[in-house]
C-alpha cells in the first residue's frame, strides 16, 4: 500500500511539470503489439445491471488501412459488455479541446436476488487544459442460487483522474481503490455448520499509473511514457505487487517509412501469505521495428526480444520475428495477415479478475506463445450498411493455463498449466458482421470456434467454450425510448471433474437479455434491464450455477 501511494504522490507531484494534449503516434495506421494482454479472457458473461447509453448514428467511413493486432487466440470470445451508464449533456460551451468539460451523473438501481447499484461521476476542469475527476461505484447482488448470502459478491470502487494538456506533453494520472468479495459457494451441499464467513473471499486492490506523451502534431518524432502500478491484498496477508512500465518511440524517416521503438518492463513481488517469501519476478520486452505506410499498403516488420526471470538464477530470452502487413485492395476490400510471437506475463491478480473463486496458487508461470500466424479479409458494403471480418489464426504455446477445480477443495479453482516440449497447438476462426440498416437501428453479429490440439490430438480445454456465437442490437424505437435485445449461446463447453480427473460435458448456454432506456428528458433517464430471461442456472464454471431471471430498475441523472 506504501509503495501505491507514494508512486501516486510522484506522479502527481510531476502533473505540475507537463502540458500536452494527446498523443497522435500514427493509431489510424500502426498497432503496437499490446504487451499486457491477457491470455485467460473467459469471462464470457457478467449480470449486465446498468442501462444503455443513449443511442446515436455510428459514423460510416470508408475503410482505413489499419494493421491486425496480434492478439492472443482465445481472447477474442465475445462476452457481455456491462454498456456505459446515463449518457452526459454535450453542447459547445461544455467542450474542451480533449473531450468535454463536465461529465457528472448519478445512477440508483434496485433489483432482485438483494441488487443494489450505485454510480457517481463528478468532474471539473476549471481551465480549458486541466481536468480532475472523481468516480465511486457499487454493485451488489446474489450470484447464484445458493442459500442467500451464501452465493452473494460485492464490488466497491473509488477513483481519482487528473489530466494535463499543453504545448508539448499530455500528462494524465489516476489512483483507484477497489474492494471485492465472493463467497465459494459452489458445493454440492454446505454443511450445516460452515458458516458464511467461512465461504467469504476478498480482497483489495490499490491501483496507481500515470502517462506521459508528445502533443506535437507535426513533429518528425513521437513517444509514450506510462507507469502502472497495482497491489492486491486480502486479509490472509496475501501480496501482489505489479509494477508495469511502457515506453514507445518513433521517427519518421520519410513520408513513408517510420522507425520505431517499443519497450516494457514488468516488476511483480508476491507472496501467498506472511510465512513465506516473497517472489521476485521479472520481465523486459523490446520491440524494434519499422512501419511503412502507402495507399495501399501498411507494413510493420521488426522482432521481438523478451527475457523472463521467474527464478532469480534462471534467465530465458526469447526472440520472435514480427510481420504485419495490411492490404488494401480496393476502396471496400481489405486483405490482412502476419506472423509473430510473444511472452504473456501471467499474475494471481490477472486470473482473478476472470474467475474470482481462485484460489492462491503455489505457482506462477508465464504463457509463451513460440508461434503465431493469422490471415483474414475485411470489408464494408458499397451502401456502407453492411461491414464485416473473417480471420484464421494459429498459434502454438507452451504454460498455456486453463482454470480447473481444486482436488482438495472442488469448490475452489486452481491454475493449470499445458504444453511443455509438447506444445499447444491452437486454431481459432472468427467472424464479425455489422448491420447499420438505419441510423435508429443496427444489429451486430460475431463467431467465434477454436480448437485445441497437441501432438495432433484434438481435445476439449476446460471451462473454454469451443463455439460461440453473439447477437447483439440496438432499436431506438422512438427519441424517447431506446431497446437493445441480445443473446449469447455458447456449445461445447467441458470441465475436468476433480475426483475422477475426467472432462465432463457441461450443458450448452443460452443467455438472453433485454434493456430498455426510457428518457423522460435529455439528462434524466430510466433503465430496466432484464437477463438470463429464459431462466436457466447454467454454470460457466463447473458447480457455480447462475441465478434465474433477474430484473434490475435504475435511474439515472446527469448535470
Amino acid at each position: 500500500m506504501k509503495q501505491i501511494i507514494l508512486l501516486f504522490i510522484g506522479l502527481f507531484g510531476l502533473l505540475h511539470l507537463a502540458y500536452a494534449q494527446e498523443s497522435r503516434i500514427d493509431r489510424s495506421t500502426i498497432t503496437i503489439p499490446n504487451s499486457t494482454r491477457a491470455v485467460m479472457n473467459l469471462k464470457v458473461t457478467d449480470r449486465s445491471y446498468l442501462p444503455m447509453k443513449t443511442f446515436g448514428q455510428t459514423a460510416n467511413v470508408p475503410l482505413v488501412v489499419k494493421l491486425k493486432e496480434s492478439a492472443w487466440a482465445i481472447d477474442s470470445l465475445p462476452k457481455i459488455e456491462a454498456p456505459a451508464a446515463q449518457e452526459m449533456r454535450t453542447d459547445e460551451s461544455n467542450k474542451t479541446a480533449y473531450g468535454e468539460k463536465f461529465k457528472n451523473s448519478i445512477l440508483l438501481g434496485a433489483g432482485n436476488y438483494g441488487h443494489s447499484l450505485f454510480d457517481f461521476n463528478a468532474s471539473q476542469s476549471a481551465k480549458e487544459n486541466k481536468f480532475l475527476g472523481v468516480y465511486l461505484h457499487h454493485d451488489a447482488n446474489l450470484f447464484g442460487p445458493v442459500l442467500a448470502e451464501y452465493s452473494a459478491r460485492s464490488q466497491n470502487l473509488a477513483r481519482l483522474e487528473s489530466r494535463s494538456l499543453g504545448r508539448v506533453n499530455y500528462w494524465e494520472s489516476t489512483l483507484e481503490y477497489k474492494m471485492f468479495s465472493n463467497y465459494y459457494y459452489g458445493l454440492a451441499e454446505i454443511p450445516s455448520y460452515v458458516k458464511a464467513s467461512d465461504l467469504l473471499a476478498s480482497y483489495t486492490r490499490m491501483s496507481a499509473s500515470g502517462k506521459l506523451s508528445s502533443a506535437k502534431k507535426s513533429a518528425n518524432s513521437d513517444y509514450i511514457l506510462s507507469v502502472q502500478a497495482d497491489q492486491l491484498t486480502n486479509p490472509q496477508d496475501l501480496n501482489e505487487l505489479i509494477i508495469q512500465g511502457h515506453g514507445m518511440y518513433a521517427h519518421n524517416m520519410s513520408e513513408k517509412l517510420r522507425f520505431k521503438l517499443a519497450g516494457d518492463y514488468i516488476y511483480s513481488e508476491f507472496s501467498p501469505n506472511a510465512t513465506l517469501q516473497k517472489w521476485n519476478r521479472n520481465l523486459y520486452r523490446l520491440n524494434p521495428h519499422l512501419a511503412y505506410k502507402s495507399s495501399r499498403v501498411s507494413l510493420n516488420a521488426g522482432f521481438m526480444f523478451v527475457t523472463e526471470f521467474d527464478d532469480p538464477l534462471v534467465e530465458k530470452t526469447s526472440v520472435f520475428p514480427m510481420l504485419q502487413m495490411d492490404f488494401g485492395a480496393s476502396d471496400y476490400i481489405h486483405l490482412f495477415g502476419g506472423v509473430g510471437g510473444d511472452v504473456q506475463f501471467n499474475s494471481f491478480n490477472g486470473f482473478l479478475k476472470q474467475n474470482p473463486w481462485m484460489r492462491v496458487p503455489s505457482q506462477l508461470k508465464n504463457t509463451n506463445q513460440v508461434g503465431h500466424v493469422y490471415g483474414g479479409i475485411k470489408g464494408i458494403g458499397g451502401n456502407k450498411v453492411i461491414d464485416f471480418e473473417a480471420q484464421y489464426d494459429y498459434a502454438e504455446y507452451s504454460d498455456l493455463p486453463f482454470y480447473v477445480n481444486a482436488v482438495t477443495a472442488t469448490n475452489k479453482f486452481d491454475m493449470q498449466y499445458r504444453g511443455g516440449l509438447e506444445k499447444i497447438q491452437v486454431t481459432t476462426y472468427t467472424a464479425n458482421l455489422n448491420l447499420n440498416f438505419t441510423s435508429q437501428f443496427t444489429s451486430s453479429f460475431k463467431f467465434n470456434h477454436v480448437i485445441y490440439q497437441q501432438l495432433g490430438v484434438t481435445f476439449n480445454a476446460p471451462h473454454v467454450p469451443a463455439t460461440t456465437l453473439s447477437w447483439i442490437n440496438s432499436w431506438r424505437i422512438s427519441p424517447k425510448f431506446l431497446l437493445a435485445p441480445d443473446v449469447y449461446w455458447m456449445k461445447s463447453l467441458y470441465a475436468l471433474e476433480p475426483v475422477k480427473n475426467q472432462l465432463i460435458q457441461m450443458d450448452d448456454i443460452l443467455d438472453v437479455n433485454l434493456k430498455i432506456n426510457y428518457f423522460i428528458k435529455r439528462n434524466l433517464n430510466i433503465g430496466l434491464s432484464g437477463n438470463n430471461l429464459l431462466g436457466k442456472n447454467y454454470q460457466k464454471y463447473y458447480q457455480y450455477q447462475v441465478q434465474g431471471l433477474n430484473a434490475t430498475l435504475s435511474f439515472a441523472y446527469s448535470f
